[in-house]
């Protein structure tokens, strides 16, 4: 029974930001890096080359590749209430493992990443997540 995973899609709102870490793939393994990643993300996502600009002590934005989903994706789901989504995440396990471990650890890494950054749709799912396994837990 998977759950909801960080999906991201085109945004008509110039102003929109995605905050996140760029990783450097060594030369020598972009091909096979790239391959695997093109495999994974096959199911309705499309590569894109945007311009990152680093939150850092680094002078100049760089071109990177990102993949955003189309809502042509058979596991996309789409925007739901905030308590639909939390009640799929505290009960969802996938082949990855537990859908709520998945997002307490998005939520760490995020305040870890960019601390000055307040995400809200993302913390406020976390206190909804985690207000509904206290709700069953005590049941």
């Amino acid at each position: 029974q998977p759950g909801r995973v960080v999906t991201l899609i085109k945004s008509e709102d110039p102003e929109d930001e995605v905050w996140g870490v760029a990783y450097e793939i060594a030369k020598d393994d972009a091909e096979s890096v790239r391959a695997h990643l093109d495999h994974r993300e096959k199911g309705g996502y499309s590569s894109v080359t945007e311009l990152f600009h680093p939150d850092d002590d680094t002078p100049e934005p760089f071109q990177l590749t990102i993949y955003l989903a189309t809502e042509s994706n058979s596991n996309y789901l789409g925007p739901a209430p905030l308590t639909n989504i939390a009640r799929q995440i505290a009960t969802s396990v996938g082949p990855s493992g537990k859908n709520i471990e998945y997002l307490l650890n998005l939520a760490d890494a995020m305040r870890k990443i960019s601390p000055h950054v307040h995400d809200p749709h993302l913390f406020e799912l976390e206190a909804e997540v985690l207000k509904l396994c206290d709700t069953l837990r005590d049941s």
